[in-house]
């Protein structure tokens, strides 16, 4: 089975791109891919306002229908001076996640 992790860098500006990395981790997942998402960077602000986008707010709910839960960096939140708290997404320090998709061997995607 495929181990894939879809870093997405890019904000909710890049709304084709963002849209691009949603789809691919729902079509990924139903072809049995373990799937991993994460918003870093300029990504975490897709999970701010995301739903403003109707693009993404399909992409993003397309993922909570599929049972994944995206990781959004908190560092990159406190940052932006938000509150480390989003429904729907889990929020905690990445490093240590990043690293451990390597070590377990996913593959990275990044949009």
């Amino acid at each position: 089975m495929a181990r894939i992790l879809v870093l997405v860098l890019s904000g909710p500006e890049s709304e084709g791109r963002v849209a691009a990395a949603l789809g691919f981790a729902a079509r990924a997942h139903d072809l049995g891919a373990e799937v991993r998402v994460v918003f870093f960077a300029d990504g975490v602000r897709v999970a701010l306002e995301g739903e403003r986008y109707p693009e993404l707010a399909r992409g993003l709910a397309e993922l909570a229908r599929r049972g994944l839960t995206p990781l959004v960096c908190r560092r990159n939140l406190e940052a932006l001076g938000r509150e480390p708290v989003l429904s729907g997404f889990a929020v905690r320090y990445i490093g240590a996640d990043l690293v451990q998709a390597a070590e377990d061997g996913f593959t990275v995607f990044s949009f």
